[in-house]
């Protein structure tokens, strides 16, 4: 439907434009009025001064404070005033078009010339398009700021620019009609900017207005920032492009019919009437058209990622939601965000739009802008939705924002919440993903096993537990009895060495009965070991039961299967998995955290320097397309003795690794109070390099062959990289800035996918979007912050060094009292106490005055930063509005010039004093 509709639509837009330039091209009258209107626009300083006047207005909107606030190469903010910035240009270029014609007598001598009325309107109406064109020519200065200041995706720039030329052409034929009505210029310019008015408002109506009953959003939809908004995402809309093209034929039809008046009398009676009835006919006509073009999803995505042209699979997810069974959207977002959220908002809110045409009246979307304790703030609040609270530093002050990214989508019996869309989410994976799975299709069942990692139930499921519900019926299993093997479309395990004996046996007859089964396991699981003691390693016992009261009433921990070696297991995967070996790889792509990253943190991604190792193998549907993982304190896998055909290597570590074994890497310790001996890791244990990379993570495929059932299974030998960790850095902005962007969940929920035979949504993790930043003013903010970490430190070495300095005084003192023959051995002690508290005095009032100055120290080197900050974004912007006027005014300045000197030339010069 949408292909055919796009087929009667599109030759009638290239129909109409092709008329006015075939009347161009062939009449001479036309070209006559044309150039006789656009040069006497000119010809005085005030056609000028218009153009300087919307430059400078255009930059100060374009380079305000919340473009900054954003940090977006875009022209957002521009966008977001256009049309109200029309309202007083354009009616300022077409109030003289015909009301000087009038006024001075010079209208009737017009359609006295061999030409056609036709021909004279077009004329009018081409000049003042033009004029207003060449302003907007005037204001691409703009475009050279913003290409000196950041990395604009050019896309959208050409179709933001030429949808403000689509919205111009539009007012334009308003404001030429208001012209033709009165022979005043000024009554003109008013009733242009009335009448401009009405579409740029209309959107803000209610449906309830007027006492009718309208379908919600239908004044929206007349609306010239509605039709315009797409053009700013980076689209060219067929339906935008009727929209306007359809404005611009009704007002120059109703203008045709404003100049005909003047035949009318004494000729015909009820030629009013007539013309009436042609111009409701034709105002009939072109609303079809765009009822039309509102049910057509052509459009052209011209943004370098291709971000709004729906992937494949979302297309047909959406296509495939039936009428019958719709499916609801409600987007409950904030209407305005951080500059670190500006732009998944942008992308959320546009990829809505696309869902709202794509999915016609079988998907319904509602964009709710939600402000804090609003009632679109409540009712989020009953669907479980709560805004981030987001601390960002306006002019020195912290303030605290509220912000709203959450989805509810609704279907035929289900419902899917997503309460955040963070700044390192997929927006259209988690919409194609929701829809799909509340549009009616059965979920499929994810078993998650329950072990010591406590991943369901207990005192709180892991976040990943909460992401695959969004998916997936997820059930927790209990290994205490057999697993029913057919019940189950994926099993997840998590260390799965710390089962008991029974309950490894029932958990390797799920594993050999061939069913699919994602294994995480890990010699040393930083996840399940805060506090730095090792207590839940595959290689100890498990931690006794009850405490500190199983120490003294001597309880024995329950036995681990196989001291928790895995090893049945495994001989049924055909792995090795050494329990108590780490792998250490000494690649560190983020130098700047120094020591904080150890050679145990394994950065995994494809490398330039090393591209004969593909650490991101990209050939499995898991792994490809994924850009980097982080895993710590993993251990190695590798196919046991024969049975290398079917293993599948996933994550690798890079050349110049090695592994450590567990005594080089923990050493014994003795805590009362955590039962006894404890083992805490070594500060820098000394591995042995290995010849070869480590393979990290596997898939182990074999069919089955008679009793043998065959295997389907995952082999992760890292548990932390399913932590909660890596969904805070996901959400989380600042992150995201230091490229801390890892696809640790994209990997687990691959791998789930795969394992479950459900691999549509693997290309749309994929899918990344650039964030094109304001590149000049990051790298300004990032040397001045690096010179506040650089006053911090000297400041904190300051205080480091008074501290020192008070402690040599006491150690000097305690050695002179020491020292001293004297002084009996108990006024020695009794002196060296009093000195001791003197000095502990002392230093504790020096430590505060240290503190003190280290704190102002710092305040001082933030206030400094901020305003440095504040500086280079007032001189940018300077730059911004002082630029933009410059060619207009050179232009008009030369313009005089010519006049000046071709008047002197023409003048007798006897005349000349």
């Amino acid at each position: 439907m949408s292909t055919f509709l796009t087929l009667i639509l599109l030759p009638a837009v290239l129909a109409a434009v092709g008329f006015v330039i075939y009347r161009l091209v062939v009449s001479p009258a036309l070209r006559a009025v044309f150039w006789r209107t656009f040069a006497g626009y000119f010809s005085g300083v005030l056609g000028y001064l218009f153009i300087v006047a919307f430059t400078v207005a255009a930059s100060l909107m374009a380079f305000n404070t919340t473009f900054f606030a954003a940090n977006l190469a875009t022209l957002d903010q521009l966008s977001a005033g256009f049309p109200v910035l029309l309202l007083f240009l354009v009616p300022a270029i077409t109030m003289t078009a015909w009301a000087d014609e009038r006024k001075l007598g010079t209208d009737e001598l017009l359609f006295t010339l061999p030409a056609k009325e036709v021909d004279v309107l077009l004329g009018k109406y081409l000049a003042t398009l033009a004029v207003y064109t060449v302003a907007l020519l005037f204001s691409l200065t703009n475009l050279l700021v913003l290409w000196a200041i950041g990395s604009p995706d050019p896309g959208p720039i050409f179709t933001t620019y030429l949808g403000y030329w689509l919205v111009g052409a539009a007012l334009c034929s308003v404001g030429l009609l208001c012209s033709s009505l009165t022979g005043s210029p000024a009554v003109a310019f008013v009733l242009g900017v009335a009448a401009c008015a009405i579409p740029v408002f209309v959107g803000d109506l209610p449906s309830a207005a007027f006492g009718l009953n309208l379908p919600s959003g239908f004044f929206r939809s007349l609306s010239v920032p509605e039709q315009f908004r797409d053009f700013t995402l980076g689209l060219v809309p067929l339906g935008g492009v009727v929209y306007f093209l359809s404005l611009a034929a009704f007002c120059l039809y109703a203008n045709h019919v404003v100049i005909r008046r003047r035949l009318w009398a004494g000729r015909r009676a009820g030629m009013g009437w007539q013309y009436a009835v042609r111009t409701v006919s034709l105002a009939l006509l072109l609303i079809s058209l765009n009822v039309l073009a509102g049910r057509t999803t052509a459009r052209a995505d011209l943004t370098a990622e291709n971000v709004y042209t729906l992937a494949p699979i979302t297309k047909t997810v959406l296509d495939e939601v039936s009428a019958d069974r719709p499916v609801t959207v409600q987007a409950f977002v904030s209407p305005q965000v951080p500059r670190a959220y500006a732009a998944i908002r942008k992308q959320l809110v546009g990829l809505l739009r696309e869902f709202d045409r794509r999915g016609g009246d079988a998907v319904t979307v509602r964009i709710v802008e939600t402000e804090p304790f609003s009632d679109a703030a409540e009712d989020a609040r009953a669907f479980g939705i709560e805004p981030r609270e987001v601390v960002t530093v306006r002019d020195g002050r912290a303030v605290t924002d509220s912000v709203y990214l959450g989805l509810v989508v609704t279907g035929p019996g289900d419902e899917v919440v997503v309460p955040f869309v963070g700044p390192g989410a997929l927006p259209e994976y988690e919409l194609t993903r929701s829809v799909r799975t509340v549009s009616g299709e059965e979920r499929l069942t994810i078993g998650v096993l329950r072990t010591d990692a406590n991943l369901i139930g207990g005192q709180g499921d892991w976040q990943i537990v909460r992401e695959l519900e969004l998916q997936y019926d997820v059930e927790p299993v209990s290994p205490d009895g057999p697993i029913d093997a057919e019940k189950y479309d994926v099993l997840l395990a998590v260390a799965p060495s710390s089962l008991e004996e029974q309950q490894a046996t029932n958990f390797l007859n799920y594993v050999e009965s061939g069913r699919p089964v994602l294994i995480f396991d890990d010699p040393y699981p930083l996840t399940l070991n805060p506090t730095g003691t090792i207590s839940n390693a595959p290689r100890l016992p498990k931690p006794r039961p009850g405490g500190m009261a199983a120490m003294f009433n001597q309880q024995p921990p329950v036995p681990k299967a196989d001291e928790g070696r895995l090893t049945r297991v495994l001989d049924a995967l055909g792995l090795r998995w050494p329990y108590d070996v780490i792998v250490y790889d000494p690649y560190n792509p983020y130098p700047e955290f120094g020591d904080r990253v150890t050679d145990e943190y394994l950065f995994v991604r494809d490398r330039e320097d090393t591209p004969s190792v593909e650490e991101l193998n990209p050939d499995s549907p898991i792994t490809a397309g994924l850009d980097q993982v982080l895993l710590f304190y993993a251990g190695s896998v590798s196919p046991a003795d024969g049975a290398e055909e079917g293993f599948t290597p996933l994550l690798k570590t890079g050349p110049g690794g090695g592994v450590i074994e567990w005594d080089d890497f923990a050493r014994a310790s003795f805590d009362p109070f955590a039962g006894g001996q404890v083992f805490i890791p070594n500060r820098d244990p000394q591995g042995d390099p290995t010849p070869q990379p480590s393979v990290l993570a596997a898939r182990v495929q074999r069919p089955a062959q008679g009793d043998d059932k065959g295997v389907n299974a995952v082999f992760v030998g890292d548990l932390d990289m399913i932590s909660d960790l890596f969904f805070a850095l996901r959400d989380d902005p600042n992150a995201l800035e230091q490229g801390l962007a890892f696809d640790n969940i994209a990997f687990v929920l691959n791998a789930v996918d795969v394992l479950a035979g459900e691999e549509a949504f693997l290309p749309l993790r994929r899918r990344r979007a650039d964030r094109r930043t304001l590149t000049a003013v990051e790298a300004a903010t990032a040397r001045f912050l690096e010179e506040q970490r650089e006053k911090t430190e000297a400041a904190q070495k300051t205080l480091d060094e008074a501290v020192a300095a008070a402690r040599n005084r006491f150690e000097a003192e305690r050695e002179a009292l020491e020292a001293r023959d004297d002084l009996s051995p108990q006024a020695k002690a009794q002196l060296l106490a009093a000195a001791e508290r003197e000095e502990q005095r002392r230093l504790a009032l020096e430590e505060e005055r240290q503190n003190q100055a280290l704190r102002q120290a710092v305040k001082r080197a933030e206030d400094e930063k901020e305003r440095r900050v504040a500086a280079a974004e007032g001189r940018f912007r300077a730059y911004a509005v002082a630029l933009p006027p410059i060619p207009a005014v050179a232009l008009g300045l030369f313009v005089l010039l010519v006049r000046l000197l071709k008047e002197r030339r023409d003048l007798d010069p006897e005349r000349v004093v």
